[in-house]
C-alpha cells in the first residue's frame, strides 16, 4: 500500500518526471513557467486577501487576525520565489521547491475558505457577497496562474471555490442557487481548460524533447561522420610505415602552403636511398620497412617549425623547407647526408643507407611549387649519376640536360625511330696471340637534329617509355644478319637488358631469332649485368639456363662495378667474365689496382672462367695484362667500334692470315 501511495504521490507532485530526459526537460519548463507567474498569482492572492479583510473588518476583527498571518505568510512565500537563482536548476533541486507546492496550495485555499464562511456566519448576506467575489477571483486566478502544475492548480477550486459555491446552493434562495450553480460550471469549465492545457502542454513537450533528441542525434552523427572524414584523411594522407605525410598530403599541402603565403623563400628537397632494394631482397621486406621507419625518424630531426617531411616513394622522401638561397640549400642537403652516414641498427645487425638528395629553389608564377618538383627531380637525378650519397642543387644548366632526356624522349616516340638505331662492332681479341675471337655488338644512334646519342642516354629512357623491347629486338635481328657472313670461328656477343631478361619468353624468343637469322646458337655469346640479376633473380636464372641449354655463352658483364657479384657467381656458371674499365683504367698509375685487379684475375682463375679486359686504352696496360695472363681483351688501343662492312673485313683477313688485330711492331 506504501509503495502504491509513494507512486501515486510522485506522480501527484511531478517527482516521476524527473526519471527520464523527457520528464526532466518536462519538469524544467512547468518550472520555467510558473516562476513567470509567480509575481502575478501573489499579487492576485495578496489584494483578494486584503481586500476582503478591509471589506468585512469590525472593531472585534480590528487586528489582522486572521488575514494578517494569511497576508505575512503569503509575503514570506514570494520572497522566497523571488531571490535569484541559476537558470539551469538541476530537477533534484526544482522537486525540492515544488514539492510542497500542493500542501501551500491547499493549506490558503482551505484557509480563505474557512475564514469567508466564518465572516458570513457572523455576519450578513453583504459578507457572502464579499466571499464570493474575492474568493471566487482568487480561486479563479491562482488556477490559470498554476496551469503549468495542474494538481496544484486544482486546489484554489476545489478547497476555495467549490465550497463558497456549495454554501450559496444551501441558502435555498433563487438568486445564490443560480449563483452557486454558476460558480460549480465556471469551476467545471476552468478544470476542464486545466486537463486540456496540460494535455497540450505534454505534447508540446513531448514533440519539443522528440524534436531535441533527434536533433542530439543528428549533432551526434554529424559529428561522427566529421570524426570519421578526418581519420579516413588523415589515414589517406598518412603513411602507414613511418607515420609521415605521404605524396598526397605534400603536394597538396605544399601547394597550399606556397599559394597563401606567397613566399619565395622555400626549397623542395627530393631525397632517395641508394641501393636500397638489395636490403629488401637479401633480408626481407620487414627489415627493410623498420630500416625506413629509423630513416624517417633520423630526417625529422632535420625539420625546422615550418618544414614538412613525407615519404613519397618507396625508398624516396621529400622535405619542403624555408631556404633562402643556394648556399642554405647546399647545406641542408649536407646535413641530410651527415644524419643518414651512421649505421642504423636492426637486431644487433648494422646496415650503412646512404641518399642521392636534390634540391631546387621556388621561383615565382602559380605554377612554382610544380617547377621546383621536377627541377629538383633533375638535380636528384643528377646526384644520382654522380654515385653515392651525393648532393646537387638545380641550376639552370642542368635543365639544358632535362631538355635533351626529353627531345629524346620525344625522337623515340616518333614512327621509324627504332630504324635509325645502328649498331657498330667493337673487335674481341685473345691478348697472348692478338686472334680475333669475336665483336660486341654496340648500339650506336646518329639522330639529324641531337646529333650523337649514346646507349648511356637512350636505353634508360626507352625502358621507361616501354620502347626498349621492340629497339632490342631490331638490333638482335641487325646485329645476327650482320654475324651470319662472318666466318664460323668468330663469335657475336650482344647485350641483354635487364628488362629482356627478366622476361620469362625472352630466353626462347632468343632462340627463335636465331633460327630465324640462320645463325648457330654456338656462335651467340649473352652479355649480362648485376642489374637483371637484382631485379628478378629466379626468372634470369631460368633464362640463362634455357640459352646455355641451346649452346649459347653466358658472360658476367661489367664485373667490379657492384658489390653481389661473387655471390652470383656461385649460383650461376658463366662462360666468361667481363671486367669493368674501372678496374683497368688506373692499373698503369696505381699499385693498389694493380693488386686489385691481379686479385680478381685470380678468381676467376680458379673458377676456371676466363676473362675479358674492357678500356685497354695504352699499351702500358696491354704489357700489364699479358703479365697478369688476362685471356682477352677490347678496346681502342686493339680496335675501335666498326661498321657493320668495316667489320666483316677484318673478319675476312683475320681468317685469311693477313691481319690478327693489334702488334706492338707497328
Amino acid at each position: 500500500m506504501w509503495t502504491a501511495l509513494r507512486t501515486w504521490w510522485n506522480r501527484y507532485t511531478s517527482a516521476g518526471e524527473a526519471v527520464t530526459d523527457e520528464g526532466r526537460a518536462m519538469l524544467r519548463t512547468r518550472y520555467a513557467a510558473l516562476k513567470r507567474q509567480i509575481p502575478f498569482i501573489y499579487a492576485i492572492s495578496l489584494l483578494n486577501f486584503v481586500g476582503f479583510h478591509f471589506a468585512t473588518s469590525r472593531e472585534w476583527q480590528a487586528s489582522l487576525w486572521p488575514g494578517g498571518l494569511l497576508i505575512a505568510f503569503m509575503l514570506a512565500r514570494l520572497v522566497y520565489w523571488m531571490k535569484r537563482e541559476p537558470r539551469d536548476l538541476p530537477p533534484e533541486t526544482i522537486l525540492a521547491r515544488t514539492r510542497p507546492m500542493p500542501f501551500i496550495a491547499a493549506l490558503l485555499s482551505l484557509a480563505f475558505g474557512i475564514w469567508g464562511l466564518v465572516v458570513f456566519e457572523n455576519a450578513g448576506l453583504a459578507e457572502l457577497n464579499y466571499a464570493i467575489l474575492f474568493g471566487s477571483l482568487t480561486a479563479l486566478g491562482c488556477a490559470y496562474g498554476l496551469a503549468s502544475f495542474p494538481n496544484v492548480a486544482r486546489m484554489p477550486l476545489v478547497f476555495l471555490a467549490l465550497p463558497l459555491a456549495a454554501r450559496l446552493i444551501m441558502i435555498g434562495e433563487a438568486a445564490p442557487i443560480g449563483l452557486g450553480l454558476c460558480l460549480i460550471l465556471v469551476i467545471c469549465l476552468i478544470l476542464r481548460l486545466l486537463n486540456t492545457h496540460e494535455r497540450g502542454f505534454v505534447q508540446l513537450i513531448r514533440t519539443r524533447s522528440a524534436v531535441e533528441a533527434e536533433r542530439s542525434r543528428a549533432l551526434e552523427a554529424e559529428q561522427r561522420a566529421l570524426a570519421e572524414a578526418a581519420r579516413v584523411q588523415v589515414i589517406a594522407n598518412t603513411d602507414h610505415l613511418t607515420g609521415l605525410p605521404n605524396r598526397r598530403a605534400f603536394l597538396e599541402a605544399a601547394a597550399g602552403w606556397t599559394a597563401s603565403r606567397g613566399e619565395r623563400d622555400v626549397a623542395v628537397a627530393i631525397i632517395d636511398l641508394d641501393d636500397f632494394k638489395p636490403i629488401n631482397d637479401v633480408f626481407g621486406h620487414s627489415v627493410g620497412d623498420r630500416l625506413l621507419r629509423q630513416i624517417g625518424s633520423r630526417l625529422g630531426t632535420l625539420l625546422g617549425d615550418r618544414d614538412m617531411l613525407a615519404r613519397v616513394g618507396g625508398d624516396e622522401f621529400a622535405f619542403l623547407l624555408r631556404c633562402v638561397n643556394v648556399e642554405a640549400a647546399r647545406q641542408f642537403g649536407v646535413a641530410i647526408a651527415n644524419v643518414l652516414r651512421p649505421p642504423l641498427v636492426d637486431e644487433s645487425r648494422e646496415f650503412r643507407v646512404t641518399a642521392g638528395c636534390g634540391i631546387a629553389l621556388l621561383g615565382a608564377g602559380e605554377d612554382a611549387f610544380e617547377v621546383a618538383m621536377m627541377q629538383a627531380d633533375i638535380a636528384l637525378q643528377v646526384a644520382k649519376e654522380r654515385g653515392r650519397d651525393e648532393v646537387s642543387i638545380f641550376d639552370p644548366i642542368l635543365e639544358a640536360a632535362r631538355k635533351r632526356r626529353s627531345d629524346i624522349a620525344n625522337a623515340l616516340k616518333s614512327p621509324g625511330a627504332g630504324d635509325e638505331i645502328g649498331l657498330a662492332f667493337q673487335p674481341v681479341y685473345e691478348l697472348a696471340t692478338m686472334r680475333l675471337l669475336a665483336f660486341e655488338a654496340l648500339a650506336r644512334w646518329k639522330h639529324d637534329d641531337l646529333g650523337e646519342i649514346s646507349p648511356s642516354e637512350f636505353v634508360p629512357i626507352a625502358e621507361r617509355l616501354h620502347l626498349i623491347e621492340p629497339i632490342n629486338d631490331a638490333l638482335l635481328l641487325k646485329a645476327m644478319r650482320a654475324a651470319r657472313d662472318w666466318p664460323d670461328t668468330i663469335r657475336l656477343s650482344v647485350n641483354l637488358s635487364a628488362i629482356q631478361l627478366c622476361s620469362p619468353s625472352s630466353a626462347r624468343e632468343l632462340i627463335g631469332k636465331l633460327a630465324e637469322c640462320g645463325l648457330p646458337p654456338a656462335r651467340l655469346s649473352a652479355e649480362v649485368t648485376e642489374t637483371a640479376l637484382l631485379i628478378d633473380f629466379e626468372t634470369v636464372r631460368a633464362n640463362l639456363a634455357l640459352l646455355k641449354a641451346e649452346g649459347i655463352r653466358i658472360i658476367l658483364d661489367d664485373f667490379g662495378a657492384g658489390f653481389a657479384s661473387i655471390a652470383y657467381l656461385r649460383e650461376i656458371r658463366f662462360d666468361t667474365i667481363k671486367l669493368d674499365g674501372a678496374l683497368i683504367d688506373s692499373i698503369v698509375d696505381s699499385t693498389a689496382s694493380q693488386r686489385l685487379l691481379e686479385g680478381v684475375l685470380r678468381l676467376c682463375e680458379a673458377l676456371g672462367t676466363p676473362c675479358v679486359a674492357e678500356h685497354i686504352e695504352s699499351e702500358e696496360q696491354l704489357l700489364l695484362l699479358r703479365k697478369l695472363k688476362c685471356e682477352n681483351g677490347q678496346g681502342f688501343l686493339l680496335g675501335p667500334p666498326l661498321a657493320a662492312e668495316e667489320a666483316a673485313r677484318l673478319a675476312a683477313t683475320a681468317m685469311s692470315g693477313q691481319a690478327t688485330g693489334y702488334s706492338t711492331d707497328r
